[in-house]
């Protein structure tokens, strides 16, 4: 049996969008959860790295770089929550 080319097409414009839509909103919740999970340690390091500051030398250096990565794996883990809620709200 063949189906008419109106009806697979029908099927596809009114089904897809509705599977989609809550596949990018699973998705971006789970990239900003992953790049959160990054973070979190990145700030415990970086305090432990703060606190060795007056005993040794290059705990400077290793600390703006752990805030440096800590910082940008928050944004990218926030932006992709909030990007997933305005999906989820339009």
């Amino acid at each position: 049996m063949r189906l008419k080319p109106g009806i697979a097409r029908n099927f596809a414009k009114h089904v897809v969008p509705h599977v989609v839509k809550p596949a990018r909103i699973v998705w971006n919740q789970l990239i900003g959860a992953f790049f959160l999970l990054f973070a979190i340690p990145a700030f415990f390091r970086a305090y432990t790295f703060y606190q060795s500051l007056d005993s040794d030398p290059r705990s400077g250096g290793q600390l703006t770089i752990t805030l440096i990565f800590g910082i940008i794996m928050a944004v990218f883990g926030f932006t992709s929550l909030l990007r997933a809620r305005r999906i989820s709200r339009s």
